[in-house]
């Protein structure tokens, strides 16, 4: 059996440490877990990545979105389908969701435009489960303060906290994804034990 799971979330929502978390539990199952992060995870991605989170680089809504979905089509088929294919679990930390929410609704490009553009690259090869870890802007910009250095592209963006959430919490993915909110703002064995939940027994 294989699965394709993607957590998503505002940036400090805890997401990356879930991953963890659902990786190591699927694991002490037995099961063959590959994780991976968006952009990245293939060479192109990396590459992409840098480009993408450098704010010096000015690019348009629209070329910001297909620099994402070329990392994200590369990452499908060196990465995510061979995995799915050999029977493993895939992870991933943020797929289609997140760029429907920062270029789409919270961006410039639009929720609309935003689904049409990943729907035309990825199609039907999108998580089998979408896992959306909320939290106030108020509790996220805590979080992010606390971190060393001075914030990304999308990080430094004026009231981008505000309009993340909202947009993470009105978000309805592309017709036919399964999206499930779990509050994030609980402590980290909580999280956990919800994800779990509905990884585990949702969908065995």
């Amino acid at each position: 059996m294989s699965r394709f799971i993607a957590l998503e979330g505002a940036d400090g929502c805890g997401k990356s440490t879930q991953v963890d978390r659902l990786a190591q539990s699927l694991l002490s199952r037995g099961e063959q877990v590959v994780t991976v992060r968006e952009p990245g995870s293939t060479s192109l991605g990396e590459r992409v990545r840098e480009i993408l989170l450098d704010g010096k680089e000015p690019l348009g809504a629209e070329a910001e979105a297909l620099l994402f979905l070329a990392s994200r089509s590369q990452l499908l088929t060196e990465v995510i389908e061979p995995a799915l294919a050999e029977g493993k679990w895939v992870i991933a930390d943020r797929f289609h969701i997140s760029t429907l929410v920062y270029q789409g609704i919270a961006g410039e490009l639009g929720e609309q435009r935003a689904v049409e553009l990943c729907h035309a690259v990825i199609g039907e090869r999108r998580p089998e489960l979408n896992i959306v870890l909320e939290m106030s802007p108020e509790e996220l910009k805590q979080r992010i303060d606390k971190r060393i250095g001075s914030g990304d592209r999308f990080e430094s963006r004026p009231g981008i906290h505000e309009r993340t959430t909202k947009a993470f919490h009105e978000v309805k993915g592309i017709p036919g994804d399964r999206i499930i909110r779990i509050d994030g703002s609980a402590s980290a064995d909580d999280v956990a034990a919800r994800i779990e939940q509905e990884v585990v027994v949702g969908l065995r």
